[in-house]
């Protein structure tokens, strides 16, 4: 290496007494295949790129390696806190492990991943009674990397968050049907047949207290702020409004407590309010949302997948359970 000039990779491969291909390969991150790098050799090869200060060019490598170093994160709306807080999540924790978090909204994950737009992927973006997808089959097979927020899918190749949301659910209707016999709802568009949806949940909980489902208090958001927000105005200046509201997203329910002060109504005085998500914007909202959900797992979501980049977990995938519970905070009395 001459006098002021920038170390290349063949001055790391002189240095640790190597082949070029061995220091690009060790550099690569790759693991498992047919190519057995001994941790010695391994060893040498970092030491020296250290010693030397070299800094691969990320671009090159990327061409070279068939790796572009972008994850993308699939979500359905950035306007539901639950979706919005993942993406902050990954923006704030990628790029310290050297990825560029990319954002796609509803289906466009699926054209972006199969014509190799990232090296890995995290799906929150579901429907909650699928149990298996095409394009997330063809993808394990190539080897990219996945994790899949889902309650009915099972890992074959890729990794599964699986939030279990039953218990929690019912805990919170029976909280709200202890103290209150008019209770609305905010639904988003589930079916109204399918057997895990929220909504069933709220039916369930009703039916459970003795306490007939009156559809004059039930809304359909289709998952939009305005759309919500017009609902919770339109229960609330009912002759015989409800007493508590419960929202089957935290964006409604961010939405519900917006119509409330609007209509000169305190919360939880005159109105009490809970949601579903545990998103962090309902944490941090005044006052604190009361929701159903996990503890907070934006960060666990991210690093499932870096460890899968990293080549750290089963081929065959693993799948992390994530139960819910109810987190009583200022939108209702305790």
């Amino acid at each position: 290496m001459s006098q002021g000039s920038k170390p290349t990779i063949r001055d790391v491969a002189k240095a640790a007494d190597v082949s070029l291909t061995t220091v690009s390969y060790v550099l690569s991150g790759r693991h498992g295949g047919t190519t057995r790098i001994s941790q010695p050799t391994q060893d040498r090869v970092l030491a020296a790129v250290k010693e030397l200060g070299y800094v691969p060019n990320q671009a090159a490598r990327g061409m070279r390696r068939g790796k572009t170093d972008v994850v993308a994160v699939a979500i359905g709306n950035l306007d539901w806190p639950w979706d919005r807080a993942l993406a902050t999540a990954a923006a704030r924790i990628l790029p310290e492990h050297g990825y560029q978090p990319v954002i796609l909204l509803g289906d466009d994950w699926r054209k972006f991943m199969m014509s190799g737009g990232a090296d890995g992927v995290i799906i929150g973006y579901f429907p909650e009674a699928k149990t298996d997808d095409e394009t997330v089959t063809e993808l394990a097979r190539r080897g990219v990397a996945q994790v899949v927020i889902s309650g009915t899918m099972k890992p074959a190749g890729f990794d599964v968050l699986a939030p279990e949301s039953d218990e929690g659910l019912a805990e919170c209707m029976e909280f709200l049907t202890n103290s209150h016999r008019r209770i609305a709802c905010i639904r988003r568009a589930d079916p109204a047949g399918r057997p895990k949806s929220r909504f069933a949940a709220y039916a369930a909980g009703l039916e459970k207290a003795g306490i007939p489902l009156d559809e004059s208090l039930v809304r359909t958001s289709q998952h939009h702020p305005a759309t919500a927000y017009q609902s919770a105005l339109e229960l609330l200046q009912l002759p015989d409004r409800p007493t508590a509201i419960f929202c089957t997203d935290d964006m409604e329910a961010l939405q519900a407590i917006r119509a409330a002060y609007r209509l000169g109504l305190q919360v939880p005085e005159d109105i009490q309010i809970v949601g579903v998500g545990n998103s962090t914007e309902g944490q941090e909202y005044d006052p604190a949302l009361t929701t159903v959900g996990p503890d907070p797992i934006f960060e666990q979501v991210v690093r499932m997948l870096l460890d899968r980049l990293a080549g750290t977990t089963p081929a065959e995938g693993i799948r992390v359970a994530s139960p819910w519970k109810v987190h009583r905070r200022g939108t209702t009395q305790r």
